[in-house]
């Protein structure tokens, strides 16, 4: 099945999943051709292939503007999804405290924890500054290339773990 570009949110909203001809079987849902795997000795699975959020209209300033206190995660680093909950856990590898609306210090460590669905609803701006990077995902079929991207985002409430 060739792959085909699926819009997986759209105007806030989750209208579609990667599906696999497999999980299609499985769950009734239709195929979008989203099968990878690592090579021959894995079985493919639904996978991400160059997945990313479409840029909005705001820039930093507008999204630091009215934040009290908060993290401003400027790189992102590994992290794991647990796939049937929507759990998440990422690293950051660069960010900084945001005090009064102004970017003030450097943090040391910081991790964001959350859900899928859950942090989606706490979006509630979107930057202008699209960008793509490439990755891998790795999962039961093995470790396959991806890009990835997205502008900044305005999340108003997540958990943080971690330290200065």
């Amino acid at each position: 099945m060739p792959t085909q570009r699926t819009q997986l949110i759209k105007d806030g909203q989750l209208t579609s999943f990667m599906v696999d001809k497999m999980g299609g079987m499985k769950t009734g849902f239709e195929p979008t051709g989203s099968g990878r795997r690592q090579n021959y000795k894995f079985a493919p699975t639904s996978r991400m292939r160059n997945t990313f959020i479409e840029a909005g209209e705001h820039s930093l300033d507008d999204m630091l503007a009215g934040v009290e206190r908060g993290i401003y995660a400027k790189k992102m680093g590994g992290g794991s999804v647990q796939p049937g909950t929507g759990e998440f856990n990422f690293a950051v590898r660069e960010a900084y405290l945001i005090e009064n609306g102004k970017i003030t210090k450097p943090l040391k460590t910081a991790t964001l924890i959350s859900t899928g669905p859950k942090v989606l609803k706490e979006i509630s701006m979107v930057g202008k500054d699209m960008a793509l990077a490439p990755g891998m995902c790795g999962s039961v079929s093995g470790s396959v290339p991806t890009t990835v991207g997205q502008p900044s985002l305005k999340v108003d409430n997540i958990l943080v773990g971690g330290g200065n």
